[in-house]
C-alpha cells in the first residue's frame, strides 16, 4: 500500500519503473492480491470470440481477478476473463483516456490521409477523362472541317448488277458461250 501512496505522492514516478507508461503502477509482479479497483487497458488487445476476433480498445475498463502464471487475469465488464501483461494495465483513468484520445487521433489522421489520396486519384482520373474527351471532340471537329473543305466526289451511279466500288464495277463482257454437251440417244 505504501508503494501506491508514494506513486501518487511523486506524481506517478514509479509507473515507469513498474512498466506502465506514465501512470500509476500496474499490480506488482509478485502480488497475488485481488484488487477491488478498476484498471484500464493501455494497449489494444485482440480477443477471440464465438463470432470471430474483436479488439478491446485502449481505455477499456477491466477488473483485476488474480495474478496467473502467464500474466494478470482480468475480467471484462461482460464477465469474460482474459490474461494480460502488467504493461497493458493502468490504474490511472486519465492516462487511459489520454492514450485512447491519441489512438483516435492517429486513426483520424490515417483516415484523412486515405481520403486525401483517394480524392487526388479521383481528381487525376477526372482530369485525364476530360483531356481525352477534349481530344476526341477536337478530332471530330477537324474531321468535319476536312470533309466540308474536300472536293465533292460524284455519287456512284447504281449498277444493274449491284456491285459498286470494285473492279467488278464494269459491266461484264461476254467472251464465249459454253454449250453443254449433247446427250447421246440410245
Amino acid at each position: 500500500m505504501a508503494a501506491m501512496v508514494i506513486a501518487v505522492a511523486f506524481g506517478g514516478s514509479l509507473a515507469s519503473v513498474a512498466g506502465t507508461p506514465g501512470g500509476t503502477p500496474a499490480p506488482a509482479a509478485g502480488s497475488t492480491q485481488v484488487a477491488e479497483a478498476s484498471y484500464y487497458l493501455t494497449q489494444r488487445i485482440p480477443v477471440t470470440t464465438d463470432t470471430g476476433i474483436r479488439s478491446l480498445d485502449i481505455g477499456t475498463e477491466v477488473m483485476l481477478v488474480k495474478r496467473g502464471k502467464n500474466g494478470i487475469v482480468v475480467r471484462l465488464l461482460d464477465g469474460r476473463e482474459l490474461v494480460v501483461s502488467p504493461g497493458q494495465l493502468t490504474h490511472d483513468g486519465a492516462l487511459a483516456q489520454q492514450l485512447a484520445d491519441q489512438e483516435r487521433e492517429k486513426a483520424a489522421a490515417i483516415a484523412e490521409s486515405a481520403r486525401a489520396r483517394a480524392e487526388a486519384k479521383t481528381s487525376a482520373e477526372t482530369a485525364q477523362r476530360q483531356k481525352e474527351v477534349s481530344e476526341a471532340e477536337d478530332y471530330v471537329r477537324r474531321a468535319q472541317n476536312a470533309a466540308l473543305s474536300a472536293p465533292a466526289v460524284p455519287a456512284a451511279t447504281p449498277r444493274p448488277w449491284g456491285l459498286t466500288g470494285s473492279a467488278l464495277d464494269e459491266k461484264p463482257k461476254v467472251v464465249a458461250k459454253v454449250k453443254p454437251p449433247k446427250k447421246d440417244k440410245k
